[in-house]
């Protein structure tokens, strides 16, 4: 069933230039589901849409390049959206070119230090066993963190 967004809307065409984009209109410039763009707004606070009377987000031709870029960042150099953050965050200043692309925001191995408190909730004392959990732990340590934040 052919749907009614136009197919010239992909994730490696130019941006149009226009003022304002729908969540449907980004979705279909950066490759990815209108559920994942709101994620994504919620934790990166360089995206912040305006809204119309009707409270439907508009989003800026900023808002689609750092979208985009996250996107990048996420699937072409294996950050965690964390790492992503960071880097859009903190840009790194242009290093002389060694031919090896810059490795994603590490956080410092795990010490023998007592847990944090949300640590302790999340691991039970037991540090990961191997990358996928580290990953893992980073990312709910960090969705602790920003609702403790919020309270």
């Amino acid at each position: 069933m052919p749907t009614t967004r136009s197919r010239a809307l992909q994730p490696g065409s130019p941006i149009p230039d226009k003022l304002y984009f729908k969540i449907g209109e980004v979705s279909d410039l950066v490759g990815v589901q209108p559920h994942v763009l709101r994620y994504w707004e919620k934790e990166v606070t360089a995206i912040r849409p305006g809204k119309t009377a009707s409270n439907q987000r508009r989003y800026r031709r900023k808002d689609v390049e750092v979208f985009r870029e996250i996107r990048r960042l996420l699937q072409e150099e294996k950050y965690t959206l964390a790492g992503a953050r960071k880097k859009l965050a903190h840009p790194e200043k242009p290093e002389k070119n060694t031919g090896s692309p810059t490795p994603p925001t590490e956080s410092p191995p795990l010490t023998t230090a007592p847990p944090e408190p949300a640590e302790q909730l999340v691991l039970g004392f037991a540090p990961p066993a191997d990358e996928r959990l580290r990953v893992l732990r980073e990312g709910l340590l960090e969705i602790i963190r920003v609702a403790e934040e919020q309270r």
